[in-house]
């Protein structure tokens, strides 16, 4: 709705554009009677509206299409100057056609030339048209300026409400409680055990510190941190928790927000009855290049799901990777599937 709009107004200005050129070309220029019997038709003033908004439209698509441009090569100086010198010689050969249609349709003899100082006001009319484009890009960069620093405010206060659930939920009293209780049952029954638990709960604590400040990290890290998660969960509830991993080498780099498989496998245990009697499974596999979890329910009586972690990894998601998760709920099956990125 807010394209049309825009597509409307832009409309208007420039076909105002047009009627004021006109009929300052018609009321304040000394033509030949020639060429003023040609300019003073309807066809004529049609043909001036249609090239303000040709040569109009065009600036802005145009416009566009260099702020893209500039953004994916803002490292390569050499390919910047050649997008702005290709786009400078198009406006000229496009303002070049115009004219020449112009004087086509006007029944000109040699329509290809421009006696008479046409040559400078073809010349005056590509300058002043380049003096808007940078104008217009210039008015571009602002906005986009402004808005990247929005996106950054609100990545921040996305990350830090996700920091804040990650530690939250690893260093409440619970937690501690459930994870030193069966510290001690292991060094009791299972010393060697224990050893494993002890080193994965400090992996578990070192990566959540230690991610917290960063805005991406990859998939690899992700899966070693999910591995002593799962861990930690296996030994307190035994053998109930059945999860798979089919990840391809190649996607292994690839990077997404931190803590994101720590949130999902949070849920799944706040969410869902997991006993030996209802055991879990977890499937994880890439799936159109995104990462799709997916895990069997057997939900808790009772228990509403507000949704809040979820809700944060997909604002997180929508602004690094411009990309929302997608959630589904099917035939017993929950899934969530998270976009990547590869730098």
């Amino acid at each position: 709705m807010r394209r049309k709009y825009d597509s409307l107004l832009y409309g208007l200005i420039f076909t105002g554009l047009s009627m004021f050129s006109y009929l300052l070309l018609v009321n304040y220029t000394s033509l030949p009677e020639r060429v003023s019997d040609a300019i003073n038709t309807l066809g004529a003033f049609l043909f001036f509206v249609l090239t303000f908004n040709v040569v109009g439209y065009a600036t802005i698509r145009i416009s566009s299409w260099v702020n893209n441009q500039y953004s994916r090569n803002l490292r390569s100086r050499w390919k910047i100057i050649g997008i702005y010198a290709m786009v400078m010689l198009l406006f000229f050969l496009l303002n070049y056609g115009l004219l020449v249609l112009a004087k086509i349709l006007a029944g000109v003899s040699q329509p290809f030339i421009f006696p008479n100082g046409g040559s400078r006001i073809l010349i005056v009319v590509w300058l002043i048209e380049l003096v808007i484009l940078a104008l217009l890009l210039a008015n571009r960069s602002i906005q986009e300026t402004l808005k990247f620093q929005q996106q950054a405010a609100e990545l921040r206060e996305e990350n830090n409400k996700a920091r804040y659930t990650a530690l939250q939920n690893q260093l409440n009293p619970h937690f501690l409680f459930n994870s030193l209780n069966t510290l001690i049952a292991e060094i009791e029954y299972d010393p060697k055990n224990a050893i494993g638990f002890t080193k994965n709960l400090s992996n578990v604590y070192r990566y959540v510190l230690q991610a917290q400040d960063k805005p991406l990290v990859t998939l690899l890290d992700e899966l070693d941190f999910m591995k002593a998660y799962l861990f930690l969960h296996e030994v307190r509830l035994g053998n109930c928790i059945y999860w798979h991993s089919k990840i391809p080498a190649d996607f292994l780099e690839y990077r997404l927000p931190p803590l994101t498989l720590q949130l999902l496998v949070e849920n799944i245990f706040k969410h869902n009855t997991i006993s030996q009697r209802n055991p879990v499974k977890i499937e994880i596999e890439i799936e159109q290049e995104s990462l799709k979890v997916s895990n069997s329910i057997n939900l808790k009586k009772n228990k509403e799901s507000c949704g809040i972690g979820l809700k944060n990894l997909s604002n997180r998601c929508k602004l690094i990777m411009r990309k929302e998760i997608a959630v589904s709920n099917d035939n017993g099956i929950f899934t969530v599937v998270i976009p990547l990125l590869y730098e």
